[in-house]
C-alpha cells in the first residue's frame, strides 16, 4: 500500500507529445518526400516550343492533385488522435478522436478523486493516530524492521496503517482484542480506494499516449496508401478465356481449342 503521486505525472505526458509533435512537423520539409522538386516530364517536340514564351512557362506542371503528405498526417494525429485521418479524407478518425476525449476526462476524474481521497485518509490519520499511544517501541529503529518516517512524508502515512509496529498508536487501539483496531482498519481501506483511484487514472495516461501512437500511425499509412495509388496506373484484372470447338464451319469433324489471355 503507496501513496501514488498520479496528479504530478499525467500533466507532462501531454506537453511532451507536442513537442514530439513540433519537431515532426519541423521536419517535415525535410524527411519527406514532396519536399523535392518534382521532375518535369521533357516536352515531346522541341519545335512546338515558341521563342516567345520564357522556357518556365513553355513546360507543362506536373500536376499534384489528389496527393497528401505522410509526415503531415502523423504530426496531426500525433498532436490529436484522429485529426491525421479526417485530413486524408476518413471520418473515421472520429473514432480515435472519441477515446482520446472519454480517456482524457476519465484520467482527471480519477486522479481528482484520488487527490480527495488523500486528503480524507490524511485528515483520518491525524485525527485518530499519535505516535505518543504507542511510544516509546514504535519510535525505536532497534525494534522491529520498519522505522517511521519524518512526520507527514508520505513514508510516514503509509507505515502506520501497513505494519503492525504502529499499531499501538491509533486511539481505539485494545491490546486485548485479537486483531486490528477499526480506526486502522477504516485508515486500510480509505488508502486502498485512493490507490485504486490513482490506478485508474494511470491506466487512462496510458490509453492516452497509445492512442495518439496508433492514431498516428494509422494516418500516415492511409495518406502513403493514396499516394501510391495515385502513383501507379490502375491494374486491370487479368482474363483468361478458352473456347473449344468441335466441328469446323463446314461441318466437319475437327476438334480445337482457342485460349485467350488480355491483361
Amino acid at each position: 500500500m503507496s501513496f501514488l503521486k498520479s496528479d504530478t505525472i499525467w500533466p507532462f505526458c501531454i506537453p511532451i507529445l507536442w513537442l514530439v509533435a513540433v519537431l515532426t512537423l519541423v521536419a517535415i520539409d525535410v524527411s519527406s518526400p514532396h519536399a523535392q522538386p518534382l521532375r518535369l516530364p521533357r516536352v515531346a517536340s522541341l519545335a512546338r516550343i515558341s521563342p516567345d514564351i520564357p522556357p518556365a512557362q513553355q513546360v507543362p506542371a506536373m500536376s499534384n492533385r489528389g496527393r497528401k503528405s505522410p509526415a503531415r498526417a502523423f504530426a496531426l494525429s500525433l498532436l490529436f488522435p484522429g485529426a491525421g485521418e479526417l485530413y486524408s479524407g476518413r471520418k473515421r478518425g472520429l473514432v480515435f478522436s472519441a477515446l482520446e476525449i472519454s480517456a482524457l476526462t476519465t484520467s482527471i476524474v480519477h486522479n481528482g478523486r484520488g487527490n480527495d481521497r488523500k486528503a480524507t485518509s490524511i485528515a483520518f490519520a491525524n485525527a485518530h493516530w499519535d505516535s505518543l499511544l504507542c511510544a516509546p517501541n514504535c519510535l525505536d529503529p532497534s525494534v522491529g524492521t520498519e522505522q517511521l518516517g519524518d512526520s507527514g512524508s508520505q513514508q510516514y502515512y503509509e507505515q502506520i496503517g501497513k505494519y503492525n509496529k504502529f499499531q499501538e498508536g491509533w486511539d481505539d487501539f485494545d491490546p486485548a482484542h485479537v486483531g486490528i483496531s477499526p480506526n486502522r482498519d477504516t485508515y486500510v481501506t480509505m488508502q486502498h480506494n485512493m490507490n485504486q483511484a490513482f490506478k485508474r487514472s494511470d491506466w487512462a495516461i496510458g490509453v492516452i499516449l497509445l492512442n495518439h501512437f496508433v492514431s498516428a500511425i494509422h494516418a500516415a499509412l492511409l495518406v502513403r496508401l493514396d499516394n501510391r495509388k495515385l502513383d501507379s496506373p490502375p491494374i486491370q484484372e487479368s482474363k483468361l478465356r478458352l473456347h473449344i470447338d468441335t466441328f469446323d464451319p463446314y461441318g466437319r469433324f475437327a476438334p480445337r481449342a482457342t485460349m485467350t489471355l488480355s491483361f
